[in-house]
C-alpha cells in the first residue's frame, strides 16, 4: 500500500471546494497518513462528478488506514483514500457500504507533491458504480452560491410570514424602485437571484447578513 503523509483536507458532502475557497469553519482535518491510488482518467472523472460505490475488495484494503492528527492517538477514518489520474487529485471518504459520503480537494502545494509522486506509480484498476450525479457548478463560486442561498431563504421567509414591508424594502434595494404587488415582488426577486449575479445582489446579501448578525 502506498501512503501520503501530512496533508490538510476539507471534507464536504455537497461541493468540492478549491483551496482558495476554504473557510475557517469548514470541516478541515489534518491527515497524518492516508492510502493512495493512481487510476485512469475516466474512473477519476466519475469519482469526482458522481456519488459512487467502490467494490468491497478496495474497501477492505483501506479500512482504518487513514490516521488523523489528534489528541487521541487512535483517531482514524475507517474508510478513505486519495485518488489521482496523474493530473488531478481527490480525497474520498466512504461509508461501510462503500458509498462516497465526503470529498475534498487539496492545498495547491500538497497536490503538486502528490502528482509528482504519482509519476512513479502504476494504475490500479478500481471498479466503481455510479449512484447519482453531484450537483456541481464549476462556473459558480462559493460566495455566489452563498448569496443565492441566503437571499432565497430571506425572500421566502418574508413571503410566507407576511413580512411584506421588508419584502418591498428588499425589492427597492435590488431594483431601485417601489412596487406594491407582493406576488410580483416575490417572483421578480427570486427570478433575479437565479439569473446572473451582480453588485446589487452582493449589496443586498450584505444587508440581509447584517440583519441576521444584529438579531444575534
Amino acid at each position: 500500500m502506498i501512503y501520503v503523509y501530512d496533508i490538510i483536507l476539507n471534507w464536504s458532502s455537497e461541493d468540492i471546494y478549491d483551496f482558495f475557497e476554504w473557510e475557517l469553519n469548514d470541516e478541515i482535518e489534518h491527515i497524518k497518513r492516508i492510502p493512495f491510488f493512481k487510476i485512469d482518467s475516466s474512473t477519476f472523472t466519475n469519482m469526482e462528478n458522481y456519488k459512487i460505490k467502490i467494490d468491497k475488495e478496495i474497501l477492505s484494503k483501506i479500512k482504518n488506514l487513514t490516521e488523523v492528527y489528534s489528541a487521541d492517538k487512535n483517531n482514524s477514518i475507517m474508510y478513505s483514500s486519495l485518488f489521482t489520474d496523474g493530473v488531478r487529485v481527490i480525497a474520498i471518504e466512504f461509508n461501510s457500504k462503500g458509498e462516497s459520503i465526503y470529498k475534498s480537494k487539496l492545498l495547491l502545494d500538497e497536490e503538486q507533491d502528490i502528482l509528482m509522486l504519482s509519476t512513479k506509480m502504476t494504475e490500479t484498476k478500481i471498479a466503481i458504480e455510479k449512484l447519482n450525479k453531484w450537483q456541481l457548478d464549476p462556473f459558480t463560486t462559493r460566495y455566489e452560491k452563498e448569496i443565492r442561498r441566503l437571499l432565497k431563504v430571506e425572500i421566502e421567509d418574508c413571503y410566507k410570514k407576511g413580512n411584506f414591508d421588508k419584502l418591498r424594502y428588499l425589492y427597492y434595494e435590488c431594483f431601485g424602485k417601489n412596487q406594491d404587488d407582493v406576488d410580483l415582488i416575490y417572483n421578480k426577486l427570486l427570478e433575479s437571484i437565479n439569473s446572473e449575479l451582480d453588485n446589487k445582489h452582493s449589496k443586498l446579501y450584505e444587508v440581509v447578513k447584517l440583519s441576521y448578525q444584529n438579531k444575534g
